[in-house]
């Protein structure tokens, strides 16, 4: 699968420098890999906050900004626009003006020109986009939409302006990497590489000799197929098709992990938090 191409957002936030390109292929990388918005995306990795990226977008497209924090409730606007549309493409009806006949649509991405079709087709309205950030228009739909006040998640907290140690890594929240099986392996950056870390102990000996193991039976687990593979066994017609198209899967899914995985590492050599040769070396272990 071809990985997704740079939109215009994109090409904002690397223009105004909020991100390089490095930075940018990681997030497309996580975006192959999971979906979402770019600009949410950016900010999930802590590469930007989402103020910085929300006022770029906003001086790229010379668009006017809208605070979504102390809003006031505009029902009309709000019955123009299904909540689950709204959490779908990122975007919250502000207010409905010209008796009913103009909309103002806060957008994290008011490029997006369909879903623009799309709430114009619906609100029967003409709508008039503004700049707002991904998560405030999330907290936005839970406070107006559900009644909940919202609480914030996010997978890594905000960069300051206090320079960190050469070893020390970002601190993160909800952040993990799974294998092809879809168990989780890694929780956070510092499981992958942590410099107090004392190296593991030595591997046991592998047994002289291994039996060959039994070929698969029919309806058996991707994850069971691939450990046959990987034990020495080979293909067999007592596999059925649907066998191995959850292989076919897998190899999928593994695909994208390295993807995320070698974006990841990029990041890491690149902000000077572990060196190449000290990698290679624990990884021989």
């Amino acid at each position: 699968m071809a990985p997704p191409s740079r939109n215009r957002i994109a090409d904002i936030l690397v223009k105004a420098r909020v991100i390089d390109e490095l930075q940018l292929r990681s997030a497309l990388a996580s975006l192959d890999q999971w979906g979402g918005r770019v600009s949410r995306v950016v900010a999930d990795l802590g590469l930007a906050s989402e103020e910085t990226i929300t006022q770029a977008i906003c001086q790229g497209l010379g668009m006017p900004r809208v605070q979504l924090g102390n809003l006031t409730k505009d029902a009309a606007a709000l019955a123009r626009v299904d909540v689950g549309l709204a959490e779908q493409k990122g975007i919250f009806p502000v207010q409905l003006k010209d008796n009913g006949k103009t909309l103002v649509l806060a957008m994290s991405d008011p490029t997006d020109l369909a879903t623009l079709d799309q709430v114009a087709a619906r609100s029967r309205a003409r709508v008039v986009p503004m700049v707002a950030g991904d998560r405030e228009i999330e907290h936005a739909i839970l406070r107006h939409y559900r009644g909940q006040e919202p609480v914030e998640k996010k997978r890594f907290k905000p960069d300051t302006n206090k320079p960190r140690d050469p070893g020390e890594l970002p601190e993160e929240e909800e952040f993990k990497v799974v294998d092809m099986s879809g168990k989780t392996v890694v929780k956070r950056i510092s499981d992958i590489v942590d410099p107090n870390a004392a190296p593991p102990p030595p591997a046991a000996p592998a047994p002289a000799a291994r039996a060959a193991p039994a070929a698969a039976p029919a309806g058996s687990s991707a994850s069971d197929i691939l450990d046959e593979i990987l034990a020495g066994g080979a293909p067999t017609s007592e596999w059925t098709e649907e066998d191995l198209a959850r292989l076919q899967t897998v190899q999928q899914n593994q695909e994208k992990s390295s993807k995320i995985l070698r974006a990841l590492l990029e990041l890491v050599f690149e902000k000077g938090q572990v060196q190449q040769r000290e990698l290679a070396a624990r990884m021989r272990l």
